[in-house]
């Protein structure tokens, strides 16, 4: 049996997919919704007992931490592919953004909802531990009808 916590984060940016044969090739943007699912992974999978009796984690905690290391940094930002020795259109526009002060997140990775969703988990992954709590899954949708998991 296994006990998980959740929540539930929006934020809005823009991208562009270089290279793609559809749509997305386009400058466009996105309100994206963000679910973070944690596990309790400390004395046989027990909540413990005292202060946080029956949470697995408090979701005031939960929030902090995904808003400073992941939604204060994406919204309202351009996001785009670094791909070092491939110059591309994406990065002429984050210099731009950059050079005129304007808010840039990069990743090593096309900014498609699946590589998001594996970016995200990768940057939270380490930051529950502390707590006995587990990342377990970062969904990410694109859609209010489309999303993509990454799951431990």
């Amino acid at each position: 049996m296994k006990l998980t916590a959740t929540k539930e984060f929006t934020f809005d940016c823009a991208h562009m997919l270089t290279g793609h044969q559809g749509l997305c090739k386009n400058l466009h943007g996105h309100t994206y919704r963000l679910e973070i699912e944690v596990q309790y992974f400390g004395s046989g999978g027990q909540i413990p007992d005292g202060p946080s009796e029956g949470m697995v984690v408090d979701f005031k905690d939960l929030k902090e931490i995904v808003n400073r290391r992941i939604v204060s940094k994406m919204d309202h930002a351009f996001i785009f592919h670094n791909a070092p020795g491939k110059p591309s259109v994406e990065m002429q526009i984050a210099s731009l953004l950059q050079g005129n002060g304007l808010k840039c997140y990069v990743m090593e990775d096309r900014p498609t909802a699946e590589n998001m969703s594996k970016h995200i988990f990768a940057a939270l992954s380490h930051e529950f531990k502390s707590s006995g709590v587990v990342l377990k899954r970062v969904r990410v949708y694109e859609t209010a009808t489309s999303y993509a998991d990454f799951q431990a």
